[in-house]
């Protein structure tokens, strides 16, 4: 047989297998696009968007437009990150087909993508009236009133969405989390201890530990935000809140352990960083705060709340004209407006300080700082029922506020009285033994009481404090020490 035959042979062979496989693809022959369609499908079930967008991209070529191939088009587009493409081909599609559900559904929800709630909301009122009472159509068009604030209204189609279908646990979830905003808590821990026991998951069991930490019960938020990273240890959330929980203990190892660790897992981010520093500002730790905050502001450098924590930390380690600065630019937020009041009471304009720094404390009931500079106001006012008020309630609310101690102490020190100055630094010295500043106070006040009561325990406990602070590389007060040392000498002779 000559190559010309075999050419021809093979070539009707192909034109046969392209007709059988136009005709397995086709259900209605009349329409060409539907093997289009057919075969795009195919590939997009496989995942294979690239591929089928080929094919689909050939049936946008036919003189007659089929809403099947542009919404297969915008699901496509939408997989592959084109969001804004994804809307347009579906609008097209829910044009040449208004009365095609499922085309309204995909792009209620291709609409929320792109921050477009209100037509989203539209878009699902559509698909409704085609088909009342679908699921997926109740919990998109929750969504779209969830994110305009709506949350009454968006838990109801929540709520809607479950009960057409008692296994949407998606809607059930975002019912509870509409119940947290609503405050409605007690409706919220129904929906999520349901949750919890039937549907585990690292977002049911963290929005349950979110749920027990906004009611202050912080040994279950800890297990649940704990149990959530075992679902996926990749849950900066749940990072962030059992950190906040170690916070709020004082637990300095464990918070910057969580911390680090979400660091390290690279789930780097302007929250992550805010509310480490955040932590960090409650340790005092005020420099390693303003590294935290730096990094927060690159990644989100106009967001208010970083803007006015770096400008509370800039005036606590020393940068009086960046913190003026940045707390005049978004003056309405409390750290702002605290700062401000800072910058008040460093130009020694009580009268404008202390007023504010009241507000303040009202408004905001367990910033230990904001007390501890009341005491400081009360101060220039010889308040001194105010000023032992202030200082013990910034202790209180901080117990390893050691500023506070030692400002107190020194006050106390002031009035001449080294009994409860020293009650304090003890106070100080069991949450840090190697305080070495609280050690030399502690020292000082331990040194004026047995000048006035002699008795070789004292004597001796005090010489103790002493060399431990020498031992740590810092003490100041060594004539005292002598001192109490010949003395000591004296009485062991005796």
């Amino acid at each position: 047989m000559g190559e010309w035959l075999k050419k021809i042979i093979q070539k009707i062979r192909s034109l046969n297998h392209s007709i059988n496989n136009y005709q397995k693809d086709t259900v209605i022959q009349s329409l060409p696009s539907v093997a289009y369609v057919n075969r795009a499908k195919k590939l997009y079930e496989q995942g294979k968007y690239l591929e089928a967008k080929l094919i689909l991209d050939e049936a946008m070529e036919l003189p007659v437009k089929d809403a099947r191939v542009l919404k297969y088009q915008g699901m496509i587009a939408e997989k592959l990150g084109k969001l804004e493409q994804a809307v347009e081909f579906l609008q097209d599609s829910a044009d040449l087909d208004p009365d095609d559900k499922t085309i309204w559904q995909k792009l209620g929800f291709a609409l929320i993508n792109i921050n477009k709630f209100v037509e989203a909301e539209k878009s699902f009122e559509n698909a409704d009236k085609i088909s009342h009472s679908n699921t997926d159509t109740y919990v998109g068009w929750g969504m779209a009133l969830m994110k305009q604030q709506r949350y009454e209204e968006a838990r109801v189609k929540f709520i809607e969405a479950a009960k057409i279908n008692r296994y949407n646990f998606s809607a059930i979830f975002l019912a509870a989390v509409m119940d947290i905003r609503l405050n409605d808590l007690d409706k919220a821990e129904t929906r999520l201890a349901f949750l919890a026991n039937v549907s585990p998951s690292e977002s049911n069991t963290y929005e349950y530990a979110h749920l027990k930490f906004i009611k202050k019960d912080y040994e279950n938020a800890l297990f649940y935000a704990k149990k959530s990273l075992e679902y996926n240890s990749s849950m900066l959330p749940a990072y962030i809140l059992i950190a906040n929980i170690y916070t709020l203990n004082w637990d300095v190892e464990n918070t910057l352990k969580y911390f680090n660790t979400a660091e390290e897992k690279d789930l780097i981010s302007a929250p992550l960083y805010l509310e480490w520093a955040i932590a960090l500002f409650k340790f005092n730790r005020f420099e390693e705060a303003k590294t935290k905050l730096l990094k927060a502001q690159e990644l989100k450098p106009e967001d208010k709340e970083i803007q006015s924590n770096l400008a509370l930390n800039y005036f606590m380690t020393g940068n009086m004209e960046e913190a003026e600065r940045l707390a005049a630019q978004y003056p309405d937020v409390f750290e702002s407006k605290l700062t401000n009041a800072l910058i008040a009471y460093h130009n020694n304009d009580i009268d404008k300080a202390l007023p504010e720094l009241r507000k303040l404390s009202e408004e905001k009931h367990d910033i230990a700082l904001t007390d501890y500079f009341i005491a400081k106001c009360y101060e220039q006012k010889n308040n001194d029922a105010k000023v032992k008020d202030y200082y013990n309630s910034a202790i209180d609310k901080c117990p390893i506020f050691f500023d506070a101690y030692k400002e107190f102490a020194k006050y106390l020190f002031s009035k001449d009285d080294y009994a409860d100055a020293g009650r304090k630094l003890r106070k100080a010295l069991k949450l840090d033994e190697n305080n070495v500043e609280i050690l030399n106070l502690l020292f000082y006040s331990c040194y004026k009481l047995v000048k006035d009561n002699v008795c070789e325990y004292n004597v001796k406990e005090a010489v103790g404090f002493a060399e431990k602070a020498e031992n740590l590389g810092h003490f100041e007060y060594p004539e005292e020490k002598s001192e109490l040392t010949e003395l000591l000498k004296n009485i062991q002779e005796k």
